[in-house]
């Protein structure tokens, strides 16, 4: 066995044979480590593998373990695959212990065997959140502050159904990279997790830390080795948490669930419509209602903004949150020049209320109209509800799942809708809802069409 040294960065991962104050890769200033790496003088291993005809392979009905917990089902797609690898990503203190906890605790009832590995608490502190939870802890196997090593032993002794590990970033191996949390070791150790549960035929549920840009030694690296990925995310001053798929094998992605933080643990949110809309008591300028499309379920949002004059002559601040920078820019260049409004005097602020995210295009003209409705210090109507992309030239495009939107809006009871012209006909598709009979529906074709409805 030959054995030579590199220098790794354990912010990104980087490895080269010498070392530097700052990481080629990623800028970080003394973030480089030395390590051992070998290289193993192993033959080659034959085995009996032959390629099959996919049409000569048995077809296999998935039956999913719901969990009851129907935020949690909705953004799995209905609920746990079994043999399946789950990764939970989220920045520390969020919830995410909270959560799989709560799981176990729901599967032990169904006499299903949970091991438990945790390299950041004790036994005892994990006893205290299993009561708090009110989870019978009866069915669960506890390991603590071991190595990957100690938990293979375990796997192979308790033979579980489950497997829960909190987190990938404190399992270390005598075998693999010696630096606990280092991409290198993360990678490794994930590796050999998803070969024991998959050879066990067990379903794994993995945490993992990230910073807010989600790039440090966390989940972004794993995301490519698991089945499903998940990202827990929500302000630690809130007590509102949002459970977004951002990857899945086996069902949509995009889904999310909305849960309340409380003393007794998350509480599902099963009509979050209502909770971004709860704090809006009358109109006000710079804010309207969208329906936004999160997998195949429409959550009406509120978009705010806040156009001001700049105290910084020719260079107006851009900021917006939830809502991508570069389109707002494009936004507001498309309103000076179809609309003349001198928006480069002004600093703009967009923000999606309650810590949402809009990334599809069918936001634009909501978008917009709190713009405008900003700058000129005027009220959207409350009751209205406003969908449709803006293209370069100021036209309204079409959007997908209009109909979804629409319904949304009136089951939460928005009677005024501003769609884009050539959805104009969505009326006779909801011939069957009650609440069509009083809706009115606005079609514009352009952005000025679009402005002398808001303004009128």
């Amino acid at each position: 066995m030959k054995n030579k040294t590199l220098f790794e960065c354990i912010e990104c991962g980087f490895q080269g044979a010498k070392y530097f104050g700052k990481c080629p890769q990623c800028d970080s200033w003394n973030s480089l480590v030395e390590i051992k790496a070998s290289k193993d003088e192993r033959g080659e291993v034959t085995r009996d593998v032959k390629a099959v005809k996919l049409n000569e392979i048995d077809n296999l009905e998935i039956k999913r373990e719901v969990t009851g917990i129907d935020e949690f089902d909705r953004v799995l797609g209905g609920g746990i695959v079994p043999d399946s690898i789950v990764l939970i990503g989220g920045e520390p203190g969020v919830g995410k212990s909270t959560l799989v906890m709560e799981v176990a605790g729901i599967l032990t009832k169904r006499d299903k065997k949970i091991l438990y590995y945790s390299g950041e608490e004790s036994a005892v502190q994990i006893k205290l959140r299993a009561n708090r939870l009110s989870v019978d802890s009866g069915n669960i196997l506890l390991l603590t502050m071991g190595t990957l090593e100690d938990l293979k032993s375990a796997v192979e002794e308790q033979k579980p159904d489950y497997l829960i590990i909190d987190s990938i970033q404190t399992i270390n191996s005598g075998k693999g990279p010696v630096i606990p949390g280092s991409v290198s070791a993360m990678k490794y150790i994930t590796a050999e997790i998803i070969k024991l549960a998959k050879s066990n035929h067990i379903t794994a549920f993995i945490t993992g830390h990230i910073t807010k840009d989600g790039h440090i030694a966390g989940p972004k690296t794993l995301e490519h080795m698991v089945d499903v990925v998940l990202y827990f995310q929500g302000e630690l001053r809130s007590d509102l948490r949002i459970l977004r798929a951002e990857k899945n094998r086996f069902g949509a992605i995009n889904e999310v669930g909305i849960f309340e933080m409380t003393k007794d643990g998350l509480m599902p949110i099963n009509d979050p419509s209502l909770i971004f809309l709860q704090h809006r008591k009358s109109a006000e300028s710079g804010i309207s209602i969208f329906p936004a499309m999160n997998g195949l379920r429409s959550i009406l949002v509120e978009i705010q903004s806040l156009v001001t004059e700049s105290p910084f002559t020719g260079n107006p601040r851009r900021i917006s949150v939830g809502f991508d920078s570069y389109r707002m820019s494009m936004l507001i260049s498309i309103i000076e020049k179809k609309l003349k409004l001198p928006f480069y005097k002004s600093d703009v602020f967009l923000n999606i209320a309650g810590g949402m995210t809009v990334k599809e295009t069918a936001g634009d003209l909501a978008a917009v109209a709190t713009l405008v409705s900003s700058y000129k210090n005027i009220t959207v109507p409350k009751d209205l509800i406003i969908i449709g992309e803006v293209g370069l030239t100021g036209e309204v495009r079409p959007v997908s799942f209009i109909e979804n939107r629409v319904k949304e809006g009136l089951r939460q009871g928005f009677s005024k809708f501003i769609v884009p012209y050539s959805q104009a006909g969505i009326r006779k598709s909801l011939q069957g809802t009650p609440q069509v009979k009083n809706m009115s529906l606005i079609p514009v074709e352009n952005l000025y069409d679009f402005y002398k409805n808001l303004t009128t």
